[in-house]
């Protein structure tokens, strides 16, 4: 084995979450990594091997990323033969830039950018006895126990002790593993191994700060009055008056306040401001921001700049996806559903696909055709639907007030036809009966749901598509769902970064981030994040917003 040379034992997790981090022909080298293996020495534990041969045959990305991880690992297996003394002292390392030289379409430059020859990788078996040595003694089918004496294994090696059971426990006790770190994304695991005295760290790729869509910014008077007068800032004026601000991405939206309230024009109340003529959007094909113009068609009342920043987004034609953010209650599934009501009713598409992406459910425990297994799942944008009808429909609100007001039963009645409302008190039905049917009738019209498993190889041609609960998403799943945008379509994208319901996800691995940072910068492409002090559904919920934001 290689003396000096930093070496990371692998757990199955962090393969089958990054099977990049095994490289081969069909793969490339990760990108931006929270960890540097160019020139570390990487240990394959053979119960990881066992553990990928168990998942290779599930239908899931989980089976998928296994075989992939198979096949590469045998690649380089193969590549060099061993004797199994070598194997267990760790001197068959293997070269991966070797490896990879013949038959591979992926040029050296890219590999030997990111894989220096350095790097060497071992399949690593623990030896039989090597637990004698040790008062930590797991079972054979204790993978996570398997896998920490793996890394004492190194430690041995590393200090030239034998590993076959005949070392002295106190050198083994004594051995310090500060050269070796144990690579996983399990607690669980952590704890037990950092109880062993073996460090350990997590896998994942460094993101950018999280992509918001909008900058809220104190600008100069002169281009603030430049914007309001004439609707439009010209890519030369703003970098000449803003000279510190960081580029312009397509479709980023400028929220502009002035630093003192006496410089904002005469005939503008910028504490009410029902057309948001403050705001901008960068036109990146124009190179210059401009006023928002489609908001004002949008079907309901818009109460903050979130909302009308959402609005001109959805409703303009030329943007074919929207990633929207933000706490819960500040809109996000209740816009993109009534935009896709209204877009139908206007013939922009032939329907609303929707596709839950909460990971919680289990269709098939549950009673029912699919449409009745999935209906917990789309409740939140028949709720949407419900919500609009009350607050928009005349008659449901009038309805609604002559309830408060003079309640249910015949002495109601009585009350009610004095005053000339008794038609309405007379409804034998209640407004919660009638507004489920008047739910039910959009929804089977104009809407559909699929589950996320059913979402592959469909094509969302003249079709708008609402993907809700993205944070819950993995990498590989959110890649293919971004992908069914088809002809005349757009996807709208939802979600919570901080509400990650899912396992093995967090906000380096989620969908969600993987989307943003995707679609970051394209002219396509419009992203849009709610604040905390922009939740409208109850002020309640705004005050748990904001004391989450505070307690971060």
């Amino acid at each position: 084995m290689s003396k000096g040379q930093p070496i990371y034992v692998l757990d199955t997790n962090v393969i089958i979450d990054y099977v990049d981090v095994i490289p081969g022909e069909d793969g490339r080298p990760p990108v931006e990594p929270t960890i540097d293996l160019s020139d570390a020495h990487i240990v394959i534990p053979s119960v990881v091997v066992r553990e990928l041969s168990n998942f290779k045959n599930e239908k899931t990305d989980r089976g998928k990323a296994a075989r992939t991880a198979l096949r590469r690992l045998r690649k380089l297996a193969e590549y060099n033969f061993c004797t199994m003394k070598e194997s267990y002292l760790m001197d068959a390392e293997i070269e991966p830039i070797s490896c990879l030289k013949e038959d591979t379409e992926v040029s050296m430059e890219v590999l030997k950018e990111a894989f220096d020859s350095k790097q060497l990788i071992s399949i690593l078996p623990v030896h039989k006895n090597f637990r004698k040595a040790l008062p930590f003694h797991p079972s054979d089918s204790d993978m996570d126990g398997q896998i920490i004496l793996t890394a004492l294994t190194v430690g041995l090696l590393q200090h030239d002790l034998p590993i076959d059971g005949t070392a002295e426990v106190e050198k083994v006790w004594d051995t310090y593993l500060n050269d070796i770190v144990l690579v996983t994304n399990d607690n669980g695991l952590a704890v037990r191994a950092r109880e062993r005295g073996i460090r350990t760290e997590r896998y994942g790729y460094k993101y950018p700060e999280h992509y918001t869509g909008r900058r809220d910014i104190v600008v100069p008077k002169d281009l603030f009055l430049e914007f309001y007068n004439t609707g439009e800032i010209t890519l030369e004026i703003w970098e000449e008056l803003m000279p510190n601000e960081p580029k312009l991405i397509a479709n980023e939206f400028i929220v502009m306040r002035l630093e003192n309230e006496s410089d904002y024009p005469n005939d503008y109340d910028s504490g009410n401001d029902p057309y948001f003529l403050n705001i901008g959007r960068y036109e990146a094909r124009e190179e210059a921001i401009v006023r928002l113009k489609y908001s004002r068609s949008f079907p309901v009342c818009l109460y903050n700049a979130g909302q009308a920043i959402y609005a001109e987004a959805l409703m303009d034609p030329n943007i074919s996806a929207v990633v929207c953010t933000g706490p819960a209650g500040s809109g996000k599934t209740y816009m993109a559903a009534v935009y896709g009501f209204q877009a139908c009713k206007d013939g922009d598409f032939i329907g609303v696909t929707v596709v839950p992406c909460d990971s919680r459910s289990k269709l098939g425990a549950l009673p029912g055709d699919l449409d009745e297994k999935m209906d917990p799942d789309v409740q939140p944008l028949k709720n949407a639907l419900r919500n609009y009808l009350l607050n928009e429909d005349p008659k449901l609100k009038k309805e609604l007030a002559t309830l408060r007001k003079f309640g249910t039963g015949a002495e109601a009645k009585k009350k009610a036809k004095c005053q000339g409302c008794d038609d309405e008190v007379a409804e034998k039905r209640s407004i919660k009966a009638k507004l489920a049917d008047r739910v039910d009738l959009i929804w089977n019209n104009w809407f559909s749901n699929i589950p996320i498993e059913h979402a592959r190889g469909r094509d969302f041609s003249h079709e708008l598509a609402i993907y809700d609960e993205f944070q819950d998403q993995n990498i590989s799943q959110a890649d293919t769902l971004i992908k069914r945008l088809g002809t005349d379509g757009k996807i709208i994208i939802t979600g919570d970064i901080e509400q990650i319901h899912a396992p093995y996800i967090d906000s380096t691995s989620s969908g969600l981030v993987y989307a943003s940072r995707m679609l970051m910068d394209s002219p396509l492409v419009a992203q849009v994040c709610f604040t905390e002090d922009e939740v409208i559904r109850h002020p309640l919920v705004k005050m748990v917003a904001m004391r989450q934001k505070s307690t971060k």
